[in-house]
């Protein structure tokens, strides 16, 4: 299959990078956060309004994840419209609900070379997905189809809680 889908190997590159990103970010603000363990960090970035600037970024891997663990024939359209939606997360192009995560993004990475060599790295793992298509309308759609899927993983299902 992965000879077929060669982007499902692609995003699993993709998903590893954007996990550095997250990691070498959590380390930076280690300083300024201090957690006594690390199911208490996992709590704090997960539910906590001083953390909320982070949701796009661990949303968006774990979205990735979850994607490639149960729908293993992602289109090659979507692998396009998921590294479109990291490089505007990553670069600041997103919507306004990302603006406060890319605010807080841009000093780390002025501030922190970790953080720079993650973004750098995860920039050059989204640039091996495939090229979104130049038809306006076939890019939307498939961006549609990835947000639909985000939002149908989301949802909770018998026997098992919810994603």
């Amino acid at each position: 299959m992965a000879q077929d889908h060669p982007w499902l190997a692609q995003l699993h590159s993709a998903s590893e990078a954007l996990q550095q990103v997250l990691g070498a970010i959590l380390e930076a603000e280690r300083p300024y956060a201090p957690f006594s363990s690390p199911l208490e960090r996992l709590n704090a970035i997960t539910t906590s309004p001083e953390w909320a600037w982070l949701q796009p970024l661990y949303s968006l891997i774990a979205d990735l994840d979850h994607a490639l663990a149960l729908a293993r024939d992602l289109p090659e359209s979507e692998a396009a419209a998921i590294g479109a939606h990291a490089r505007e997360l990553l670069s600041g192009g997103g919507p306004a609900s990302e603006q406060p995560f890319i605010e807080h993004y841009r000093g780390l990475l002025q501030a922190d070379p970790a953080v720079t060599i993650a973004h750098a790295a995860a920039l050059r793992a989204l640039q091996a997905l495939p090229a979104e298509p130049s038809n306006q309308s076939e890019r939307l759609h498939a961006r549609h189809q990835w947000n639909e899927r985000r939002r149908f993983l989301r949802l909770p299902t018998p026997g098992r809680g919810a994603s």
